[in-house]
């Protein structure tokens, strides 16, 4: 989710830029940049950065300025973590707005959407998946990174709609039957994306995803 029109009110407008402009600073301080970069993560982070921006420029737009489009997030927070993962699709999102497609003021309402509410139920259903399951690559494949991608997306829509809804920028009716079906249909986009990509990833590169391991996956199994 994403705005190109101003239409949030003032105040959360200045609420959530507090709050986001905290919340990032305590994750900036508390990654680890010397050891991430000596693992070579760095680097294949700022990439991604850059490549997943370019996907966002694909987009649906709605009326009033709304726009949807895939987010990665599951991709992001399998593949560095819930730190850099936060991180990441922040500067996606910067980046995005930058290029002329978030208004500023729009910015930091959608960082905590996109990266904080989406990274963090992502990682939670991965630590759940992790917990219950046994660790097989198929699980960590089909369950985390495609279903688990899709359920995020589709929760981080539910988000973004009833916020909208809450704060009276949207008719309820506008959201429930064409903001909302939209998101939902997208979510096989997301799944598709991030389960392909990382399918490649573990084969080809699996030094580049932060949650995977031979030995968790593959070794004995």
């Amino acid at each position: 989710m994403d705005f190109t029109e101003h239409f949030l009110p003032e105040l959360a407008v200045w609420v959530s830029s507090g709050v986001t402009l905290l919340i990032l600073a305590l994750i900036i301080y508390r990654v680890d940049w010397v050891k991430t970069y000596r693992r070579g993560t760095f680097n294949v982070w700022v990439v991604s950065v850059f490549a997943l921006a370019v996907i966002w420029m694909i987009r649906a737009s709605i009326d009033n300025g709304m726009n949807v489009h895939v987010l990665g997030t599951m991709l992001f927070t399998l593949m560095f973590g819930w730190r850099l993962g936060v991180l990441g699709i922040s500067l996606v999102s910067i980046l995005v707005c930058l290029w002329g497609n978030i208004l500023p003021a729009n910015l930091a309402i959608t960082i905590l959407i996109n990266a904080l509410f989406a990274v963090s139920f992502c990682y939670f259903i991965f630590l759940v998946i992790e917990a219950v399951l046994p660790h097989n690559l198929y699980i960590y494949l089909y369950l985390s990174a495609f279903f688990g991608s899709a359920l995020s997306y589709c929760l981080t829509g539910t988000l973004s709609a009833a916020l909208l809804g809450l704060l009276g920028v949207q008719s309820w009716s506008f959201l429930i039957d064409v903001y909302l079906p939209l998101y939902y249909l997208m979510s096989f986009s997301e799944s598709f994306l991030t389960c392909g990509l990382l399918t490649m990833l573990v084969v080809y590169r699996p030094d580049w995803v932060f949650s995977f391991r031979d030995e968790r996956y593959l070794v004995g199994k």
